[in-house]
């Protein structure tokens, strides 16, 4: 997982929908490709969401140069033991082609909450996972071709 940024290098601040986010140099990723549906995005900072008793799971991910741009993620762990939303035959191939290992990277899902009926849902988009590496602060989204996966997976 991605730690929380304690550097002591100049610390930034950008205003977005979830709250004011205090990020530095380190806390920026390129998304070369950028990202399904903001492709021309494709420098975005991960930080910690603005607010107390977030779970550690939880990060922004938060467009550099687009403030209205702001999203959630979760933090997921990935094996090969079906003990996890993402299976790591799935994305293997993925990470086999930017020459990454399971162990050098954080795997996270967009997440979004709904108001149904008075009660609060939250869903995972497991179809198209993101993978940082923390060393070259990069990033990727990618697609997995599976039924098993959903743009709407349901955790409550």
């Amino acid at each position: 997982m991605l730690k929380a940024t304690t550097s002591n290098k100049i610390k930034k601040h950008v205003s977005t929908k979830v709250g004011e986010l205090e990020y530095t140099h380190k806390d920026i990723f390129l998304f070369k490709n950028g990202i399904y549906g903001f492709e021309n995005l494709k420098e975005f900072i991960i930080t910690t969401l603005p607010y107390e008793n977030t779970p550690e799971v939880y990060r922004c991910l938060q467009s550099e140069k687009e403030e209205s741009l702001t999203l959630i993620m979760m933090n997921v762990t990935v094996n090969s033991k079906g003990a996890s939303l993402i299976d790591m035959k799935d994305l293997e191939p993925h990470l086999h082609s930017k020459n990454l290992e399971l162990k050098d990277v954080a795997i996270f899902l967009v997440t979004s909450i709904y108001k149904e009926a008075g009660e609060h849902r939250v869903s995972v988009n497991t179809a198209a996972p993101i993978i940082l590496e923390p060393r070259s602060q990069e990033g990727w989204q990618v697609i997995l071709d599976s039924p098993a996966y959903h743009v709407q997976h349901f955790l409550v």
